[in-house]
């Protein structure tokens, strides 16, 4: 029962967010979060500085994983690939991959700390909603949603 509450307070708060988009202030997404996990302007100012650091740790990683995926589609184009060179750019691609995961997971963990219980639980919550997500589609089409 109180799963079906936080469902229908989660999807009223995300109806809600989304008439908010023609207001000033954080981008879209960020006020989606803030209303449904009821950010205080505090955490929202502190979330917004978290996704800047983010994406400042992540844009050279990123960079860097493109510059590796071109050398590796370049390598494999040649008439005959050398293996040992194609696997160690398959290698520090897959190093940059996980850097990458280990900066946004960081990121995340950064964020949870700020949260108190209830919020904790609403993450949670849209945590283990994200999950059926992709089945969503299939419920959808065969009329059962």
């Amino acid at each position: 029962m109180r799963k079906l509450a936080l469902i229908a307070i989660t999807v009223t708060l995300f109806a809600s967010a989304h008439r908010a988009t023609a207001e000033e202030g954080p981008p879209y997404p960020v006020q989606v979060v803030a209303t449904v996990l009821q950010l205080s302007d505090s955490q929202v100012a502190s979330l917004v500085d978290m996704l800047r650091q983010r994406e400042q740790a992540l844009q050279p990683l990123r960079q860097q994983l493109q510059k590796q995926q071109e050398a590796i589609a370049k390598t494999l184009q040649s008439p005959a690939p050398d293996p040992l060179a194609l696997g160690q750019l398959v290698i520090q691609a897959r190093m940059l991959e996980q850097q990458i995961a280990t900066v946004s997971s960081q990121a995340a963990a950064q964020f949870e700390q700020m949260l108190d219980g209830d919020q904790q639980e609403r993450l949670g919550f849209i945590r283990g909603a994200a999950q059926a997500c992709p089945v969503m589609p299939a419920f959808a089409a065969t009329g059962l949603l």
